[in-house]
């Protein structure tokens, strides 16, 4: 049998055997599920929230307020986050009511019925005061709105009691005319708002995880079936069919289409959920439901280099957990002998996901320097990208570095594996494993 029938054999027996086991069957379906219930999150959110109306009182005890207390309140609690403006077509987050009674109202917000009463009366000096009487957050968003109705009352009021006409005060109060641009002026394209951002944070956490996962994961099973058959003693029976190199070659390509092959499953169901969403959110939530749409920043590019990266990523580290594997004979010690590879990993996806939301700088000299580095750009490069900052140079470097890292790794490998298959019950040290690397015997 020629080279590459070799490799194939070694593959499609790794991929046969994988695929049927129930850890694969029972894992896949969890994945599918988190997946689906991932692309419907934000339906669930919002039939939540309209579910979960929060009703405020406002007691007036002071004489002749001028304005609209309730109807301000009420506007201001019902704003739009991003925008300022109330939704016309979408429930109210806010039932704002008017309570007579103060004593009452304090009761029914220990009983739960009212979040907050807002109590209005009067100084001596002739001002409004405002007291808010919650068991919330007294620092919170709620409060701090709550607040701000305050004010705008107040000023009201004053503005009244100094002779100023209501149809006066609508110009005084008209918002200013205020805008936010990009400091380079290069960039012209829009600026994120809060949900933009938010979502295509997440939206890089989640494609970096998901390589993550697809490097530790199928990279431990590669080091698992190495260390299966080589105590088993299957290993000397294959080498006389394979050499070394097409082993290791059918094992990593194997385990690959196995992850493959999983990835292409989530994809189609995670697609097939994502373009149904309008359709499951209108059913739902009924009108509200338009509101909901694809995440902000998912584009079929972004989609291929995930895929780009996330292939690459776990051809470089799957070859290298393959020859590590291969210098031990018992399950016992894999871990051990992987745990370098592994905490490369994950030091490059923690440093990949906080530098995508914001808890370090990721415009530093250093996070785009490190992301050129082939063992930590699959997990970093992604949100540079989603949040702007990589150039189209950068990409071009970081996949090439990626490709010459894969053929350098597997060259390297092959001889770690050439030797280390062939040593039972011993763990050679780094100068053994030098020396064998070496003279590729």
């Amino acid at each position: 049998m020629t080279g590459i029938g070799n490799i194939a054999a070694v593959a499609r027996r790794e991929y046969t055997t994988r695929v049927r086991t129930r850890s694969f069957i029972i894992g896949t379906l969890l994945l599918l599920a988190a997946v689906i219930a991932i692309a419907f999150a934000p339906i669930i959110i919002k039939a939540i929230d309209q579910t979960s109306e929060q009703r405020i009182a406002v007691h007036i005890a002071a004489a002749d307020v001028q304005g609209d207390p309730v109807g301000t309140l009420s506007a201001l609690l019902n704003a739009s986050t991003d925008t300022g403006t109330a939704s016309a077509d979408s429930k109210a987050d806010f039932a704002v009511v008017t309570e007579p009674d103060l004593t009452a109202g304090r009761e029914a917000v220990v009983a739960g019925t009212y979040s907050a009463v807002l109590a209005i009366d009067r100084t001596t000096a002739g001002d409004l005061a405002f007291t808010l009487y919650t068991n919330d957050d007294a620092t919170g968003r709620t409060a701090g709105t709550i607040r701000q109705a305050s004010t705008a009352i107040a000023v009201a009021d004053r503005l009244a009691r100094a002779g100023v006409a209501p149809a006066a005060q609508a110009g005084l109060f008209a918002p200013a005319d205020f805008g936010v641009a990009w400091p380079d002026p290069e960039r012209t394209g829009p600026t994120r708002g809060s949900t933009e951002m938010i979502g295509q944070d997440m939206l890089s956490f989640g494609m970096t995880i998901l390589i993550f996962m697809m490097v530790i994961i199928y990279g431990q099973w590669i080091a698992m079936s190495v260390v299966e058959e080589k105590s088993s003693r299957v290993m000397e029976v294959v080498l006389n069919a394979a050499t070394p190199f097409q082993l290791l070659s059918g094992k990593v390509l194997g385990v690959g289409a196995v992850a493959l092959t999983q990835y292409l499953g989530l994809l189609l169901v995670g697609g097939a959920a994502l373009l149904a969403q309008g359709q499951v959110a209108s059913a739902v939530l009924g009108e509200t439901g338009g509101a909901v749409g694809l995440p902000e920043g998912l584009t079929i590019s972004l989609l291929l280099l995930f895929g780009v990266y996330g292939i690459l990523g776990f051809l470089l580290f799957a070859v290298l957990y393959a020859a590590a594997a291969s210098l031990v004979s018992r399950q016992e010690d894999v871990n051990s002998i992987v745990m370098p590879m592994t905490l490369v990993a994950s030091a490059g996806y923690m440093i990949g996901v906080y530098a995508a939301m914001g808890l370090l700088d990721i415009k530093a000299g250093w996070i785009a320097v490190l992301s050129q580095v082939p063992l930590v750009s699959p997990f970093m490069m992604l949100g540079r990208i989603t949040t702007g900052e990589a150039l189209a140079w950068e990409i071009i470097l970081s996949v090439t570095l990626l490709v010459v890292a894969i053929i350098g790794a597997l060259s390297l490998a092959a001889r770690v594996y050439a030797a280390g298959v062939l040593l039972y019950g011993q763990r050679p040290g780094a100068r053994d494993i030098w020396r064998l690397v070496r003279s590729g015997t």
